[in-house]
């Protein structure tokens, strides 16, 4: 009995080593990295790839629908929506798939999710009786609603400063059409950031890291553009205009500010694939070729959030992230 006992503890103390060295050996990449989501091995999972395109790897390789991927600001953990539990809900995995494991222990309906720049908390969309934008601390998960959004809508986007939240969702419950808010965490309140007279269809924005802007995709016309307006709602511009019969959709801000990769699609045979914009040459590149492709979110070690301070962030943003510790 008493060699069975030590089998069994030198087993329970074996696997904490090797779960501790696991834990240890997840790092973030040394380059840069695009997430995004694919359909082209059978079902929806995450990948990663280079910016320009190259170096295309299969994360998840699960039998579920493993979609919407989120970078940690760290970059050692990606956020992402799947249904492996039998209904779409939030998980956790370090940057190589491994070590996979579900945010909340409660099973909800949640989608859509978003990291806080300081990476203690997330939003994401709640869908039950209604849909609603949510935030949560990852180390307490109390979550904590933050407005109705549409049924279509619910994605978000945190300012730098990690102090405000920038989403879509309708101005009622029997307005259709979508229109930017902002929701500001101290005050508790939110606001719409830019009216247009005439059409509200404005979805999925993305907070610059220079918190100066904030892109989004507007549908007009039958045809979705995406857009940049100055965060606080003035000077809107068309920056990605699609060819025709095509659509842009989901944009999101490359970590130095300068670029935005999207989704392009054809509502006809829902040929969807993933492009890069510089928005000074304001020339599209495609990078994927192979089967449905969207959602993506962009990472670059050289603006990853560090355990100290690094000289290349010692900015306004930074001491104000750090102040609130």
């Amino acid at each position: 009995m008493k060699s069975i006992r030590i089998f069994i503890f030198g087993s329970v103390g074996l696997a904490l080593v090797f779960m501790h060295a696991d834990q240890v050996l997840a790092k973030a990449p040394a380059t840069a990295k695009i997430a995004f989501t694919s359909d082209r091995d059978g079902n929806y999972e995450i990948y990663i790839m280079n910016p320009d395109g190259t170096g295309q790897k299969n994360l998840t390789r699960h039998r579920a629908s493993d979609v919407q991927p989120a970078w940690s600001p760290t970059g050692k953990e990606i956020l992402f929506v799947s249904n492996r539990d039998g209904r779409p809900d939030l998980y956790l995995m370090d940057v190589d798939g491994r070590n996979v494991g579900k945010v909340f222990k409660n099973r909800k309906l949640r989608t859509a999710p978003a990291w806080s720049p300081d990476g203690k908390q997330i939003s994401y969309c709640r869908t039950e009786a209604v849909r609603e934008l949510y935030i949560a601390s990852l180390d307490k998960k109390d979550e904590r609603p933050v407005a109705l959004v549409g049924k279509y809508d619910g994605y978000s986007s945190w300012s730098p400063d990690g102090t405000q939240i920038v989403f879509g969702a309708p101005s009622g419950r029997r307005d259709m059409s979508t229109r930017i808010h902002i929701f500001n965490l101290d005050s508790r309140k939110k606001e719409v950031v830019f009216e247009d007279p005439i059409s509200h269809f404005m979805r999925t924005p993305a907070w610059s890291p220079l918190d100066d802007r904030i892109a989004f995709s507007w549908f007009q016309g039958g045809t979705s553009a995406i857009y940049i307006m100055e965060s606080d709602g003035d000077n809107p511009e068309k920056v990605i205009d699609p060819p025709g019969g095509s659509s842009t959709a989901h944009p999101e801000w490359s970590p130095d500010g300068n670029e935005l990769v999207y989704e392009q699609y054809k509502q006809q045979n829902n040929d969807r694939h993933i492009y890069v914009m510089n928005l000074d040459r304001r020339e599209p590149e495609k990078l994927t070729r192979k089967g449905i492709n969207f959602f993506a979110d962009w990472f670059d070690p050289a603006y990853a959030l560090p355990i100290q301070p690094q000289p290349h962030l010692l900015t306004t943003t930074w001491g104000k992230i750090k102040s609130k510790e």
